[in-house]
């Protein structure tokens, strides 16, 4: 069936004339009548009221012309889709183009040096509804110059378990270590909210704006719907916060302060690969108390953001030729000098070694245990990957603890644990047996017929064969 075309101004005109004549008592049995009788009206109505049916007329052929909408498989219309991959787009060219703006302006003049930069990471117990229920938070300040500075933990009450939801809840605590929800005590997100909001204007009181949070990629959704909800309880714009990547900040950072071609990373990809190999794992003595009691130190905030902020100073103060600080750029317990002095006694390539043993020997009774190995180094120093330039012990002030600073007691440093670590084995090469092998290549003696003996006739295998022919009925001719 073909489309109907678009209706004119006359024909909406004729349509309100016929209305206002039924209403008078005045009936037309067919549209050509109606047609007939308000041409001359028509003909002689004003410019305004012209203009007025020519717009409705106007509006329903561009209603008309609209093109149907496609649905993806989830209902979604496609054009909303396309629309949200745009915004995604030009979101994260806004967070790239801010990202630069801030090391650029600063790195000019070694101002970057001192500019401060903000770490965020949360636990959350699940997800729901594409919100997630937030267990602990932990927002971290420091720069190039000093380090660590201080920090901001807090374990959040998020309040009312959704419905349903209480399953996955005890996983997530199983998971990251948390204790359930207090459904009964209030909610202290507001309090959190208005704590985060001074910890960022701390260090700058005049600016109008926040400072970025930057975290890892996969934490990125979680911490800004972290943030959205305490804005909503609280009445906030939520536009105030902005969370980008903390591998784009890495990439930009380091090659901003380089001085040699060979220095930095040639692409964005390495900053991720750096971070995610997280040499400052096992550090001990990064985590809360509640979660080194319970074992789950690698999964606290508190850890990670440590962590994440050692490994970006750990590459670049190096480059911007910074002297690291025990307890600010690395950890406080990390026994530099023991790592210096096993790295130059490691002078000879190392032998391939899978799960912390050496190789093993070509002899069969060696146990891998008991393999070569060159050297042990204490926990803190194995747990670390070996710096980059000597680095010695920097002298300094503690940091503030205006909100909380990275314990850095350490683990015992004794110099006497050198004596007892296990020598290593040596084999001396097995000695050949005694035996005499010329025996088995002498030449063989010469055999004649008087050593194979004639057959005889008889019942056998190949022995007396023309004999069993008498035996066998076969006709002869």
């Amino acid at each position: 069936m073909p489309k109907k075309p678009p209706r004119n101004a006359y024909y909406f005109f004729m349509h309100d004339f016929k209305e206002e004549q039924r209403l008078k008592g005045i009936n037309y049995a067919t549209l050509a009548d109606v047609a007939k009788a308000a041409d001359p009206v028509w003909r002689s109505s004003p410019p305004s009221v012209r203009a007025k049916y020519e717009e409705i007329a106007k509006r329903a052929k561009d209603k008309h012309n609209v093109p149907v909408a496609k649905f993806a498989s989830t209902g979604v219309p496609l054009a909303v889709i396309e629309q949200q991959e745009k915004e995604k787009l030009e979101a994260l060219e806004n967070e790239i183009q801010d990202i630069k703006n801030i090391v650029k302006t600063k790195a000019f003049n070694k101002d970057i040096l001192e500019e401060y930069f903000y770490l965020i990471d949360v636990n959350y117990y699940c997800k729901w509804d594409n919100k997630y229920l937030i267990g602990e938070s932990t927002v971290l300040r420091f720069n190039l110059r000093d380090g660590i500075r201080d920090y901001y933990p807090e374990l959040i009450n998020p309040g009312q378990i959704p419905i349903g939801y209480a399953s996955d809840v005890k996983e997530g605590c199983a998971e990251f270590g948390l204790e359930m929800p207090d459904e009964d005590s209030p909610s202290n997100m507001m309090d959190i909210l208005a704590n985060i909001i001074d910890f960022l204007k701390q260090k700058d009181l005049k600016s109008l704006a926040l400072p970025p949070l930057f975290t890892m990629p996969d934490k990125v959704l979680p911490c800004k719907n972290f943030l959205q909800q305490m804005c909503h309880k609280a009445n906030e714009d939520e536009m105030i916060f902005r969370v980008y990547r903390l591998d784009t900040l890495f990439f930009h950072l380091i090659n901003s302060i380089k001085a040699n071609k060979e220095e930095g990373f040639p692409k964005e990809s390495l900053a991720l690969v750096q971070l995610k190999k997280d040499p400052f794992k096992y550090t001990p003595e990064l985590a809360c108390k509640h979660h080194e009691d319970n074992g789950k130190a690698i999964e606290c905030t508190d850890s990670r953001t440590f962590r994440w902020a050692y490994t970006v100073l750990d590459s670049c103060c190096p480059v911007a030729g910074i002297e690291a600080c025990p307890g600010r750029h690395v950890p406080g317990n990390l026994d530099i000098d023991r790592i210096l002095k096993f790295k130059e006694v490691r002078t000879v390539r190392a032998v391939p070694r899978v799960a912390g043993f050496g190789a093993a020997s070509s002899s069969c009774n060696t146990s891998a245990h008991e393999s070569t190995w060159e050297g042990n180094v204490s926990y803190a120093a194995s747990a670390v990957s070996e710096p980059s330039g000597a680095w010695g012990h920097a002298s300094g002030g503690e940091p503030s603890r205006a909100w909380g600073q990275p314990s850095g007691s350490g683990i015992d440093q004794d110099p006497d644990r050198e004596s007892g670590r296990r020598e290593r084995r040596t084999h001396a090469p097995m000695r050949m047996p005694q035996a005499d092998y010329s025996r088995n290549i002498r030449p063989a003696p010469e055999l004649t017929e008087e050593d194979f003996p004639a057959l005889t006739s008889g019942l056998g295998r190949g022995r007396g064969l023309a004999g069993s022919f008498g035996r066998m009925n076969i006709n002869k001719k």
